[in-house]
């Protein structure tokens, strides 16, 4: 599938060359705060290691990864930048370098108030139009996890 996109806008935690060498900040449970209907969220950072990255945003669609250069890769022209990391040894947060990166720019896209109206569910379900087309179900196992990753410890 090819991957286009919107206008590139701005995404916490990020700097040009995709990397940071700060920290993704507390691990705790999804707070609110926001404007424009979109909630400002700090879902959990164990929970986007074990479970986010592997079985949404890395997964394997049919050649085709979020990652992808043309895609959400550093070079893609869209807000959603991730950068491709070495597996995550377990309990290690908070996050740091690419997998904070990758944390801020995934957390920019998600819904806290209402993890159903997220980008990050919205666009690769279909429910909105979506540059490189439709990855998964609104009800399917991603999703869920899309979902459950706000209530998550």
């Amino acid at each position: 599938m090819a991957c286009d996109g919107g206008g590139k806008g701005g995404t916490a935690g990020t700097s040009g060359g995709g990397g940071t060498t700060g920290s993704a900040g507390s691990s705790g449970n999804a707070g609110t705060s926001g404007s424009a209907g979109m909630a400002a969220c700090r879902p959990s950072q164990q929970f986007f290691v074990d479970e986010i990255w592997p079985n949404v945003l890395a997964k394997d669609y049919g050649g085709t990864h979020c990652y992808d250069s043309s895609c959400h890769g550093v070079l893609a022209p869209n807000a959603l930048d991730l950068v491709v990391q070495d597996p995550m040894p377990a309990g290690t947060v908070p996050l740091t370098g690419i997998w904070a990166t990758n944390y801020m720019a995934a957390i920019e896209e998600m819904n806290c108030s209402n993890p159903s109206a997220s980008k990050l569910l919205e666009l690769p379900s279909g429910t909105k139009v979506h540059g490189g087309g439709k990855f998964f179900e609104p009800d399917g196992p991603e999703a869920d996890l899309i979902k459950m990753w706000v209530t998550q410890p």
